[in-house]
């Protein structure tokens, strides 16, 4: 069976930025990847009972307070690196992101089948490997059978069986497939958004670039998003 986990993400000072991200991983390596995950999690002293997403690796006053920044850019490397065994990428990524998204409900459901397309391989058959699930993190204004119904004709194109039915979860320690689209999704989202702020380098004098926040997180942003070794970006084109 293969595992697909679905999140979407914007941006606080950029209302119209959208990106969707999308993990997937064979139910095989489901298993040990959930395991270290929570291992790492717990060890390394974060309250479990406080969701370890994006939105908290580069900020004090969110998530578990308790843990500096440095710690939580190190634990999340740490997770990331967890995917990648010596030889394969157990869990690869693929995020598709709008700079321009007036209706996020109607991108989410026009581009998630693109993007399952791009990352779904045509699978074989045999034992049930053309089993799919699909786990999207929870939103209030989309429903299960609105999903299921826009990636059908893509599921059924690759030659996969939709598993029950699409699943819409409140992410947090146990879902862990959506705390990986979560972190990945969060960080591509940086990398774009503060690497297209044109103001933001001609109003940093050169010997600031080290120590300015912003260029901080984008540095870090970038240097955890090296640790994939599988993941895939495309972007939607204006018409």
């Amino acid at each position: 069976m293969i595992l697909a986990f679905i999140d979407e993400t914007s941006d606080a000072n950029d209302a119209k930025y959208f990106g969707l991200c999308c993990a997937v991983v064979n139910s095989n390596f489901y298993g040990q990847i959930k395991n270290d995950f929570q291992k790492k999690l717990i060890s390394s002293g974060w309250d479990p009972k406080i969701e370890f997403k994006g939105s908290c690796l580069f900020s004090a006053s969110r998530g578990d307070t308790s843990m500096q920044v440095d710690k939580r850019v190190e634990l999340a490397g740490d997770i990331l690196s967890l995917n990648t065994s010596k030889v394969n990428a157990r869990m690869k990524f693929a995020y598709l992101k709008k700079a321009e998204s007036a209706n996020q409900k109607l991108d989410y459901l026009t581009y998630l089948p693109a993007l399952l397309k791009r990352i779904l391989a045509k699978v074989s058959k045999k034992c049930g490997k053309n089993i799919l699930s699909v786990q999207c993190d929870y939103r209030t204004d989309i429903r299960s059978e609105e999903v299921r119904e826009a990636i059908a004709p893509v599921i059924s194109e690759r030659g996969y069986v939709l598993f029950e039915d699409v699943v819409l979860s409140k992410s947090g320690f146990n879902t862990v497939g959506l705390l990986y689209a979560d972190i990945v999704g969060y960080l591509s989202s940086r990398v774009d958004t503060i690497t297209n702020d044109s103001q933001l380098f001609e109003n940093i004098a050169p010997e600031h670039w080290t120590t300015d926040g912003r260029l901080r997180k984008l540095r870090s942003s970038t240097t955890l998003l090296k640790r994939i070794k599988e993941f895939k970006r495309y972007q939607v084109v204006p018409k």
